[in-house]
Order: structure tokens, then sequence, then C-alpha cells
């Protein structure tokens, strides 16, 4: 059985054979949930340059990057996904646990500390 490392870097690979401007034409439910978590990321001061754009200048692979990279700093491995098929999974110890779960979590360590933009 593979481990969340080897999962997400297969995620990863296959993701990279796809152009920004690929991904970006993807329509589905994952693109907007990334956009949902790099708002609740920046209004706790997870993320710091949300410019309220995002849905229309939406660069996947540097984009999920960054969400990836503040749901880590919380604890929380997270698998940004874009297809409309595929939710982004969050993970904690190995364990996978819903988004309301990682919200709470982030929410207990952090502060909301200002609002977004949009």
């Amino acid at each position: 059985m593979a481990n969340i490392d080897e999962n997400l870097k297969k995620i990863n690979d296959e993701l990279e054979q796809l152009s920004d401007e690929e991904l970006a034409n993807v329509a589905g439910g994952s693109i907007d949930g990334t956009v949902k978590d790099a708002r609740f990321l920046y209004e706790h001061g997870i993320l710091d340059d949300w410019d309220g754009t995002i849905e229309t200048t939406f660069y996947w692979k540097s984009v999920s990057k960054k969400v990836d990279a503040g749901w880590a700093k919380a604890g929380i491995t997270c698998v940004t996904k874009p297809l409309l098929w595929s939710d982004n999974q969050y993970f904690v110890g190995g364990k996978e646990i819903t988004r309301d779960e990682a919200i709470n979590i982030v929410k207990s360590k952090f502060k909301k500390i200002r609002d977004s933009l949009n």
C-alpha cells in the first residue's frame, strides 16, 4: 500500500504534464474548493498574497502549491485536485479528515486576522 508521500508525488507528476492554461480551463468544484481554501487561509494569516482576483487569474500549479503549503503550516497535508469529480483531500498524521475538520484545526491554531477582499 502506497503512503501519502508516494500518492502526492504520483498526483503531482501527473499534474505537471498539463500546462497552466489546460488546468485553468478545467471547470469543476475542486478548483472552486481550492479558491475557497486560499481565501480561508488568507483570512487566517497563513497565506499572505490573496489579491481577490484569483478566480479570474487562476494558475493551478502555482496556486495549488501555495494552498498545500498553507495547510501544511497548520499541520495538515492537503492534496488539491483540479478535476470536477475529485475533491481536495486533507490528512493529519496519515489519517484522512474532512474539510470541515481541517478548517476547525486551523481555527483552533490561527485567529481570523482579516477579511478577504471579495
